[in-house]
């Protein structure tokens, strides 16, 4: 009898170490928390859409796109270097995630939805178009607003999310994850995974993201996102072909050089059916680019968009 593949090890949490203490951050981060940042809540019909905002309001729009059961401070690093070029920057929570109300049900279209919804009450549109940029599970989300509403959009980013052939594209559900109310703070910043799983050298970017996906309720601490959040989310099978076909604005993918989500096999075959846009690979980055090498994901965007507005 065949014995089953051992599963391969698990990295040990990144925070298990620091037992709730505060870590430090570079200057750099720490000046750029310094910078205006506006926070609002957009009334939508099913709740409200929480967000941050960098920028003034009237100057271009760039919304930004968290990935799955994160949430808008996962952009902290980002968003106030993107506003200093001049602009308005959003980062909204996604419905059943960060602040932002639950629902009964979630789809990528509604996701987009919502998110337009807080970028246009945040200003974002305010001088017209704006740009979007969604990370993982953000891109996905990017992908179908740039395929269904794109004409509300100058251009789309889609930072290290996979675009497979369909019969290799996930049919169902991941594991159910959060709900659990841990004792105390660092019970919980103990718990916290970067999934997919990687190891990360700026574990005090971690470490903020990490408390920011947190509130405290019923004597203890517990995840921000709705626990049922991917039993209750449609999937739906994307023919990148056809998403090739219906884009209504420019589209341009960025990856991580060593993410495990965007090997040779999976970018060449994006490239090859989304054969005008621009590719760009962030050096020394994994699939969480924007914890990774911040400030370079940041140079990529930069790069995009001034070429977009020339």
């Amino acid at each position: 009898m065949t014995k089953p593949a051992p599963k391969p090890d698990r990295l040990p949490p990144p925070l298990a170490a620091s037992n709730g203490a505060p870590l430090s951050a570079p200057a750099w981060f720490s000046d750029a928390q310094n910078d205006p940042v506006e926070l609002g809540r957009t009334p939508v019909e099913d709740g409200e859409i929480v967000w941050k905002a960098w920028g003034k309001r009237g100057d271009p729009g760039l919304v930004l796109i968290h990935g799955g059961t994160a949430h808008k401070g996962w952009w902290d690093a980002l968003g106030p270097f993107l506003a200093r070029q001049g602009r308005r920057v959003v980062a909204p929570d996604l419905p059943g995630m960060g602040e932002s109300s639950w629902r009964e049900t979630y789809t990528l279209e509604s996701h987009g939805e919502a998110a337009m919804a807080a970028a246009e009450h945040a200003g974002a549109c305010d001088a017209g178009a704006p740009i979007m940029a969604g990370h993982s599970f953000g891109g996905f989300v990017t992908l179908k607003a740039a395929t269904n509403f794109g004409d509300r959009l100058k251009a789309a980013i889609i930072l290290d999310s996979p675009i497979r052939k369909p019969e290799k594209q996930r049919e169902g559900a991941p594991p159910k994850r959060g709900g659990k109310i841990y004792d105390d703070l660092a019970t919980a910043l103990a718990r916290f995974r970067l999934l997919p799983e990687q190891p990360c050298d700026n574990v005090w970017l971690v470490d903020h993201i990490a408390r920011g996906s947190l509130k405290a309720e019923q004597g203890g601490w517990t995840w921000w996102f709705d626990p049922g959040i991917w039993a209750k989310l449609t999937y739906e099978r994307r023919d990148p072909e056809e998403a090739f076909a219906q884009l209504q604005c420019p589209l341009a993918f960025v990856r991580g050089e060593h993410s495990s989500l965007m090997g040779a096999e999976t970018w060449d075959y994006m490239k090859s059916v989304f054969a005008t846009s621009p590719f760009v690979t962030v050096s020394n980055a994994r699939h969480h680019l924007v914890l990774d090498e911040p400030l370079a994901t940041v140079a990529a965007i930069d790069a995009l968009i001034e070429a977009w507005a020339r």
